[in-house]
């Protein structure tokens, strides 16, 4: 199926421009000879002009982003953050329906996306034309679109279920005209970015889209995709592997999820003293609910496990909310949040994952309360959240 259509934090001036020169890169996620693999260092990065990683300097990250537009506001560019949280991304994505339906919804400058972030944030990037594809995602598909259970080879392979269905669903929804039209943005200067977590470095790898789609690397692209929504131990881990200088690289990415929930803000910008960033609005959608209401928990090793890792998610991405509004408010930038009313009456149930009776009411609480005015229910001016320190 073809769909065809029918923000950036200003951190500096400096542009390089991206160029492939006579490197081909290809990229795939099937099972190659592991023999004839390189792999990838500092030094030789055939990936350099598609990916930096999160805790690189300022030096790296402004080869990726654009310089300041013209095209922008008075007010400064637009940016917009779209954190992981499984099935719980059709909040998000109704949320973004919804905020078109208002009539206010921002052209942003800036897309980012972690894990199911990472499947909303490419078509959050090319606006509001692609809002029926969000819908068709999130609504009208539910586990068996997404995984198939390993019931026996689960113990002895690197996942608990195959998603398989997840990269042929990422694929129907990203054909060629799809990533053609995503290069065509980047070019008129927006970034899209997204954060996968590279198994054997243990470090955060952000992908430029952009690029990507520039250099016509569609399975790359649609790995990126994939591997960034790679649930460590339920998902199994994405090879992404490419050929550069007759040579075969390759690396195993999982769950950028692993190293932060959401990206707003350079790691480095925190510790940047009088950096003016001349205004600008960052958004931030959080596809959980960071303050839930108590409920029991099983004792079954497996509940508390699952409630142990959601906590630390809730967690981090609190810590990243409060430590992004300080610097906004700090750097005289427009901060907004939101996440999932825990008095919303939406029931999770572990046991049914990627329930879609359970997305669909997630799509439509998120969508009804944009629609509302309600979505974003606090602003630089206020505390975010409590901020637990």
């Amino acid at each position: 199926m073809c769909h065809t259509p029918t923000t950036e934090c200003r951190i500096g001036r400096r542009h390089l421009l991206l160029g492939l020169g006579a490197t081909a890169l290809s990229a795939c996620t099937s099972r190659i000879d592991a023999s004839a693999l390189t792999t990838v260092t500092a030094a030789d990065d055939p990936l350099s002009g598609f990916r930096f990683f999160a805790d690189d300097g300022p030096d790296e990250w402004l080869k990726h982003l654009h310089p300041p537009q013209s095209s922008w506001s008075a007010t400064g560019p637009k940016v917009l953050a779209l954190s992981g949280g499984g099935e719980d991304g059709a909040f998000g994505a109704g949320a973004l329906v919804g905020w078109s339906a208002r009539g206010d919804r921002p052209d942003f400058d800036l897309v980012t996306g972690i894990s199911t972030g990472a499947l909303i944030a490419p078509f959050a990037f090319m606006g509001q034309d692609y809002d029926d594809v969000l819908t068709q995602v999130f609504t009208q598909t539910d586990a068996n679109d997404i995984m198939r259970l390993r019931p026996f080879q689960a113990v002895f392979s690197n996942a608990l279920f195959d998603t398989t269905p997840l990269a042929e669903l990422i694929a129907e929804f990203t054909p060629p005209a799809f990533i053609q039209a995503v290069a065509r943005r980047h070019a008129t200067g927006k970034n899209l970015l997204v954060v996968t977590s590279e198994l054997d470095s243990a470090r955060a790898s952000v992908w430029d889209m952009g690029a990507i789609a520039q250099a016509g690397q569609y399975d790359l692209f649609r790995g990126v995709m994939r591997a960034s929504a790679a649930l460590p131990g339920l998902f199994p881990p994405v090879s992404l592997s490419f050929a550069s200088r007759g040579k075969t690289y390759s690396e195993t990415h999982i769950d950028g999820g692993v190293h932060m929930q959401f990206l707003a803000v350079p790691s480095f910008a925190f510790t940047m003293p009088d950096q003016e960033l001349e205004g600008g609005h960052i958004y931030v959608i959080i596809n959980n609910t960071l303050n839930p209401a108590p409920e029991p928990v099983g004792r079954s090793a497996l509940s508390i496990s699952q409630q142990a890792l959601t906590t630390t998610g809730r967690a981090s991405a609190l810590l990243q909310v409060n430590a992004t509004q300080l610097f906004a408010r700090e750097k005289g930038l427009r901060f907004s949040v939101t996440s999932i009313d825990p008095n919303a009456g939406v029931r999770y149930d572990p046991s049914d994952r990627f329930s879609s009776t359970y997305m669909n009411a997630l799509y439509r609480h998120g969508r009804d309360r944009a629609q509302k005015g309600s979505l974003w229910t606090k602003s630089c001016e206020e505390r975010a959240v409590p901020l637990g320190i």
